[in-house]
C-alpha cells in the first residue's frame, strides 16, 4: 500500500468514523500471555499463539490491546505483539505493562492499551504474543486479546 493510500486510511479512520468497524481477538477467551516460567528476569518468553492464520479481517488495523488480571505475582513488563508464523514472527509493537494480581487488590483489573498510532495488519497473518518481565523465572503474566479496526478502505 503506498504511503498516500496509507493516510487515506488513517484518515478515514479519523475523519469518517462511522463506517469503522472495531472486534477484539480471539473471539471467546483471551489468550495466558504469562512467561513461560524457564525465563529470567528481562528474558523473553516463547511466543505464544493469539489468533490462527486466516482469522483477522483483511485489511484491519491493530489499534491496542487488552490485559487482564495478572497471575502468579505482580509484574513491571513488557508484551510483544508479533505477526507471522511460528518461529517466524515479526514483532509489530513492545507495549510496556504492569501487571497486578487480582488478590493484591481485591477486584479484578482489565488494562487497555490503546496505541498511538494503528498498525495496518495486511492478510491474515498468524498473531502471537511473548513477553518479559522483572522478576525472577515464574509463569507470571495474564489474559491478552487483540483491538482491531475493520471497515477501513483506502
Amino acid at each position: 500500500m503506498s504511503l498516500p493510500k496509507i493516510i487515506k486510511s488513517l484518515g478515514k479512520a479519523f475523519i469518517d468514523s462511522p463506517q469503522v468497524r472495531y472486534a477484539a481477538y480471539p473471539v471467546g477467551a483471551g489468550v495466558a500471555a504469562v512467561s513461560d516460567g524457564a525465563a529470567g528476569a528481562w528474558v523473553w518468553s516463547a511466543y505464544v499463539q493469539i489468533v490462527a492464520a486466516a482469522t483477522l479481517p483483511d485489511p484491519c488495523w491493530l489499534v491496542g490491546v487488552s490485559f487482564r488480571n495478572g497471575v502468579v505475582e505482580d509484574i513491571d513488563a513488557d508484551i510483544a505483539i508479533a505477526s507471522g508464523a511460528a518461529l517466524a514472527e515479526v514483532d509489530l509493537a513492545i507495549i510496556p505493562l504492569r501487571a497486578i494480581l487480582e488478590t493484591s487488590v481485591g477486584m479484578g483489573i482489565a488494562t487497555p492499551f490503546v496505541l498511538p498510532y494503528p498498525i495496518l495488519i495486511r492478510g491474515t497473518p498468524r498473531m502471537a504474543v511473548r513477553i518479559r518481565k522483572d522478576t525472577a523465572a515464574s509463569a507470571a503474566g495474564g489474559t491478552l486479546k487483540l483491538w482491531v479496526a475493520t471497515a477501513v478502505n483506502g
